[in-house]
């Protein structure tokens, strides 16, 4: 009798032991599943801001030569927009990245938006020593157009600049770029975006984007229109 007592207690015992185990996988899958799912909103999260600008980077800009010109025309500002083929200036580093192109041939204007990561000024700061930039001054970096003639467009505003997370957003206005073919025919191919350091104390570029192409390669344009929001009120 004691014999079958004792069999029947470790009956119990080995009946327990799959229920323990059961318990300790359906934690680890738990676990596992948290995981797989933090890591893939984490990915989705980071994506969908890479890919987003805030309000202000996508409108028009009206600065005081685009606003005169909207009177002079009736708001018929004949803007154009193009998708930029190249819109980093390191496809490995990605130091810089531009979008929203607005092209405003009768003023003489380009509008671009530019984003850069505070990585981008960290990196700055290690690579060079004695450098101490803040990720969050709109003044770390100037701008200034080059065109495949070699002329240089210098006369930029600054317009809205704005931060989400880790990204830094600079809207840029140039004015006086000649789009038109001139005299002789020729008008730029392309433009591209020449970005400098001021503190570096160099005449060389830090980063260069293509931002505007009219060749044989490239020369789509679409019309840009306005919203009531973004025009000057009456």
């Amino acid at each position: 009798m004691e014999d079958m007592e004792r069999y029947g207690d470790y009956n119990d015992i080995e009946e327990d032991a799959p229920k323990s185990q059961n318990i300790v996988l359906l934690i680890l899958k738990i676990i596992t599943a948290v995981i797989i799912i933090g890591v893939v909103g984490i990915i989705a999260f980071r994506l969908i801001l890479f890919n987003n600008y805030p309000d202000s980077q996508k409108k028009l800009y009206f600065d005081d030569v685009l606003t005169e010109y909207y009177n002079e025309t009736d708001g018929d500002l004949g803007a154009k927009t193009q998708s930029l083929r190249f819109p980093y200036d390191d496809p490995d580093l990605g130091n810089f990245f531009c979008d929203h192109l607005i092209v405003i041939e009768g003023a003489k204007q380009i509008q671009i938006s530019v984003r850069y990561n505070q990585s981008t000024v960290k990196r700055l700061n290690e690579n060079n020593k004695g450098l101490n930039l803040s990720d969050s001054d709109p003044d770390v970096f100037t701008y200034r157009l080059t065109d495949n003639y070699g002329r240089v467009y210098s006369e930029v505003v600054l317009g809205d600049y704005d931060t989400q997370v880790m990204y830094r957003y600079q809207k840029l206005v140039f004015n006086g770029v000649e789009l038109t073919p001139d005299k002789d025919g020729k008008f730029p191919e392309y433009l591209r975006l020449e970005i400098f350091v001021p503190m570096l104390d160099s005449n060389k570029p830090y980063a260069m984007i293509p931002i505007y192409e009219n060749n044989v390669d490239n020369n789509k344009f679409t019309d840009y229109t306005p919203s009531s929001t973004e025009v000057p009120s009456v």
